[in-house]
């Protein structure tokens, strides 16, 4: 298909919307799909909706003659109305249709549902850019670049938008801005698409007031999920952000309220009358007991709390009469307007307290940068279950739960201190409590102390319920210690598991009153490996190179995780993420067999017979451009979260950056292939961007040790001038390769468009596969690998006879 060229300079304008509106759904559809079901089901439906980013290439080669009747302007207007409708229909579909996690095979028909609701917008935008792209002629540079760039302020428009408008709202608003493109590609219509101006501008107006009044009005409905803890909680507050929905409601006993994080995850916000009684009162709870152990040992000195939240673990320092509690807690809607702000009066101004500081912040990058030593640091049920804006791309990694964080956090303890964390604990699987164990020792023993003196460094509690306690102490803990923390065991009616030399006996898991020989074995063993690999599951410590702390499939398990799908009951959460990761991978290869190589090879057979093994050199090359750049993209965002402080960072920063680069390099490459032709241009900048990706998978993380201490501005540049270099060069090799494509007078283009967009779709889910198995320098070394490939597969253009 080779559109008729369009001269006019709203083009490329016009371009960069529709690729801002595109980038700006996906990451909002994450959020919202982040309430209404979890953050597994985010990461399948965003992913295979980008699919239509490519099948709309393969229409427009498989069907050039109808296309050929109207002008790119005129479709690509038409597809961007489409987009704006889309939009509104993919949001309606998933709030009306949230996903139960009680039967899994009920599911089926709701799944379908919200990909097909989804695949609408995607697969709109989809044709006005691929028409786009394939229309531009020599003007490709120019046209990707404007493709890019929009992708990159894009990816910031959701940060801003988001607390006024709520989820909904910014979807609507979305919507708008896809009628504005429709307008803009309308104008460069010079046949009969003027109408579409008219009807583009009412759309938009119309869409327009839609968003501004969904905050307050909810005409769309409230993203909500009936089975997730929230249920049908009546609501008090609400409030969106980049990363987070955080709603807040009454409890069944008047002295606090629930604050909610995704409608899942919870954390009490407690009423400032219990500050009457000394803070006694939420001790009633056997969590908060387990939790507050360590401050019956180190009171002391200045406590730093990771994740407040609702001030739970800070009501507990406040009752031991520790001096000074330091909280960091990474939302600010729950600080600033929840817990300083409009509740303020009712939790009694907790975070104001004479005693109290809470900084909003990201706990390790705040450890790192403040320079202060504590008597403890704690961390009570911290997770990242709720997706952040980047969960398209991610799965759950934690960068709190590995070894290098727990080195930290023991470096910045006086000599004495203690590091305390709260988890789930299932006496019967304790995977997730041992794997944390694991952390623990690992950390230990980087820190040069050896294996037989690991356990004199460890104290483990359990509430006889749920969690357990793990208290690490920087020294080894003295008899006296170990004394005063069973008095308070004994008072508090909980359950010691471990003491240096307690008393191991019993089944695993232990009986009431005595302590579990399996974590005793573990922790006693000679070497922690040793003892790990007879495990069924990989319990393994996690880094900051592979942070994953949830997955604990080992390789030869991971088939076996669908043969649970059919019990969900049994199944814990975190093995539905993986299940779904590799349903995902294996849906998007069938779906690009079906959907884009099965009809091009069905319909357009002939075409490929004629100079063969010219055009599947130039689809391979797309291929590698597509999942490389992927596989790079998704590195660079998990080496720059600790630098940055909190992954919405990561995601503004690293993806924003790489696209606007990206888009200056595809406006510079028509010069390169100009000076070096198009082989060597490529072959130029292929080297030079695996040499610089070499350097930073060595260097990056040595040089963001010594420049964590910067004032964030600080660092965001120094980022943005990191990632740029690369993101310039990946930016020159997709125009160069449309113009070899495109040399002959052929349709190849659209095809290699969408062999790009298959490779990027089944490149996502490939590189979470990669990174939680092998970890993410792996994953980066992979891309680079896949990048000199392009060069060598890339062919001579062939000029048209």
């Amino acid at each position: 298909m080779t559109p008729t060229p369009t001269p006019s300079r709203l083009f490329p304008f016009a371009v960069a919307l529709a690729s801002f509106a595109t980038i700006a759904l996906e990451l909002l559809l994450t959020r919202i799909y982040s309430v209404t079901m979890y953050y597994h089901f985010a990461f399948m439906v965003i992913s295979l909706a980008l699919l239509g980013l490519a099948v709309s290439g393969v229409a427009l080669y498989l069907f050039p003659a109808f296309f050929a009747r109207r002008s790119p302007g005129f479709w690509a207007a038409l597809a961007m109305l489409g987009f704006s409708v889309g939009v509104v229909v993919a949001m309606e579909v998933a709030l009306r249709n949230p996903i139960s996690l009680r039967g899994w095979r009920s599911n089926g028909g709701t799944l379908v549902a919200i990909y097909l609701g989804a695949s609408v917008p995607f697969l709109a935008s989809g044709f006005a850019l691929s028409i786009a792209i394939a229309s531009a002629g020599k003007r490709i540079g120019l046209i990707y670049a404007f493709d890019l760039v929009g992708a990159a302020l894009g990816c910031l428009f959701v940060v801003p938008v988001l607390p006024p408008l709520g989820g909904p709202g910014a979807l609507v608003a979305v919507a708008a801005l896809g009628a504005c493109a429709a307008g803009i590609f309308a104008l460069t219509d010079r046949t009969k698409a003027r109408h579409l101006v008219w009807v583009s501008a009412v759309v938009a107006v119309v869409m327009g007031i839609l968003a501004i009044r969904e905050p307050s009005h909810h005409l769309f409905g409230q993203a909500r999920n009936p089975d997730k803890f929230l249920g049908k909680r009546t609501v008090l507050f609400e409030k969106w952000n980049a990363f987070s929905q955080i709603t807040l409601t009454p409890a069944a006993e008047p002295d606090h309220r629930w604050l909610f994080i995704d409608a899942d995850a919870a954390t009490r916000m407690w009423s400032g009358d219990v500050g009457k009684t000394g803070y006694t009162v939420p001790r009633r709870f056997s969590e908060i007991r387990v939790a507050s152990l360590v401050y019956a040992l180190r009171h002391d000195g200045t406590a730093l709390i990771i994740g407040p939240g609702g001030g739970t673990d800070v009501i507990s320092a406040l009752a031991h009469d520790v001096p000074r509690v330091i909280g960091v807690e990474v939302n600010p809607i729950i600080v600033n307007d929840v817990m300083r702000g409009e509740y303020a009066g009712w939790n009694g101004d907790l975070y104001r307290h004479p005693r109290v500081q809470v900084f909003v912040d990201e706990g390790r990058s705040y450890i790192r940068r403040s320079g202060q030593v504590f008597a403890s640091i704690q961390a009570t049920l911290v997770d990242t279950w709720a997706a952040s804006s980047s969960g398209a791309f991610t799965l759950s990694e934690n960068n709190i739960y590995t070894v290098e964080a727990f080195g930290e956090f023991l470096d910045h303890l006086d000599a004495r201190g203690i590091l305390t964390v709260t988890r789930w604990y299932d006496a019967a699987s304790p995977k997730e409590f041992l794997r944390l164990i694991a952390l623990g020792r690992a950390a230990l023993e980087r820190r040069g102390i050896p294996a037989s003196e690991v356990q004199r460094h460890f104290a483990i509690a359990t509430d006889n319920d749920r969690r357990g306690t793990m208290l690490l102490s920087r020294a080894p803990y003295r008899p006296e210690d170990i004394d005063l923390l069973r008095a308070k065991v004994a008072e508090g009616g909980l359950r010691l598991l471990f003491t240096p030399g307690g008393g191991a006996v019993g089944q695993p898991g232990g009986q009431p009153g005595t302590e579990d020989p399996f974590l005793h074995a573990f922790l006693e063993a000679p070497s922690a490996d040793a003892a790990l690999a007879p495990l069924k599951y990989d319990a393994s410590a996690t880094t900051d190179d592979r942070p994953f702390f949830f997955y604990n499939l080992r390789g030869p398990q991971l088939l076996s995780v669908f043969g649970s799908l059919g019990k969900l009951g049994t199944m814990e959460i975190n093995n539905l993420g993986v299940a779904i990761l590799l349903l995902l991978l294996l849906l998007s290869l069938v779906m690009t067999l079906l959907l884009i190589v099965g009809p091009l090879l069905l319909l357009r057979r002939a075409a490929l017979r004629q100079d063969r093994a010219h055009k599947l050199r130039v689809l391979g090359y797309f291929l590698c451009l597509g999942l490389g750049y992927i596989l790079v993209e998704i590195g660079f965002m998990q080496k720059f979260v600790l630098f940055l402080g909190h992954p919405i960072y990561a995601l503004a920063v690293v993806l924003a950056t790489l696209l606007a680069a990206s888009g200056a390099g595809s406006a510079l490459s028509g010069w390169g292939n100009t000076r070096f032709g198009f082989r060597g241009f490529v072959l130029r900048a292929t080297l030079a961007l695996a040499g610089l990706l070499a350097i930073y998978a060595l260097g990056l993380t040595p040089l963001f040790h010594a420049l964590l201490g910067l004032p964030l501005p600080v660092r965001v540049l120094v980022a943005i001038l990191l990632i740029a270099p690369p993101g310039l060069l990946m930016g020159t090799l997709l125009p160069t390769g449309v113009r070899v494509a495109g040399a002959a007078g052929s349709d190849m283009v659209a095809w290699a468009w969408s062999a790009n967009g298959a490779a990027s779709v089944v490149g996502s889910v490939l590189a979470m596969s990669l990174s939680m198995n092998f970890g993410f320098t792996i994953a980066l070394g992979i891309g680079i690998a896949v990048y000199l490939a392009a060069p060598i597969l890339l062919p001579s253009p062939r000029l048209p006879p």
